[in-house]
């Protein structure tokens, strides 16, 4: 048969017990059985079971059962599964877990974040061209990002500039040098970046969906409309 299992260790081979194991005896009847059993039925769809049944059963390691799980096993699983539950949007909104408390709006916390972004930024731009790179900034992540707005409709957003702590599906929180929180909409503004020497722009009208859909998201090319 073939080594399955590594052998067991020399004081368990040399020990008594082991020594007056001997294998179950296995009467002729059953020792035929398998061979005749699996050779009767393939024989309609082969033309030598014989050889099949040599080179994919004899000898070989087979699991003949898969044993059923008793039915209390199943009864905990089903009341895990209910006990798991997860919050409601409501829940979130009440509970305030998305908000970032004050005491935390300091640009100074968040410069480790900007700068573990460019790595992975740069990693993402490897040696495409600026044009290439552009395509790939619809699914990158933006957590990080030092952002400036560049247009806007409301003039108070024009020139606040910030790293995004926070994306949501229509905004993005920058937090300034001087340690103030903006929540800035993506819809009628226009960001901007630097990177490498060259400015990069995103229209927030089109990035208005969650981080985590626009990475599985298939754009279409569309023309950018200003504002």
């Amino acid at each position: 048969m073939s080594n399955l299992y590594s052998q067991l260790p020399r004081y368990i081979q040399n020990s008594q017990v082991a020594k007056n194991e001997r294998p179950p005896p296995v009467s002729e009847t059953t020792r035929k059985f398998v061979p005749n059993f699996v050779m009767g039925s393939i024989e309609s769809t082969s033309k030598d079971p014989a050889k099949i049944y040599t080179a994919k059963v004899k000898d070989k390691v087979m699991l003949l059962d898969n044993p059923l799980k008793s039915s209390e096993e199943k009864k905990k699983r089903t009341i895990l599964k209910k006990k798991v539950k997860t919050m409601s949007a409501k829940e979130k909104r009440q509970t305030r877990i998305y908000e970032i408390p004050k005491e935390c709006h300091k640009y100074e916390l968040f410069v480790p974040l900007h700068e573990l972004w460019l790595q992975y930024i740069e990693e993402l731009y490897g040696k495409s061209s600026p044009n290439i790179f552009g395509q790939k900034l619809l699914k990158a992540d933006f957590h990080g990002a030092i952002l400036t707005v560049s247009k806007s409709k409301c003039a108070s957003y024009i020139g606040v500039t910030g790293i995004a702590i926070q994306e949501t599906e229509n905004m993005f929180k920058l937090i300034t040098r001087d340690n103030n929180m903006k929540c800035i909409p993506k819809g009628h503004s226009i960001f901007t970046f630097r990177l490498r020497d060259h400015m990069f722009t995103l229209y927030g009208d089109q990035f208005r969906y969650r981080s985590a859909i626009r990475a599985t998201k298939k754009f279409k090319n569309k023309p950018s409309i200003d504002l």
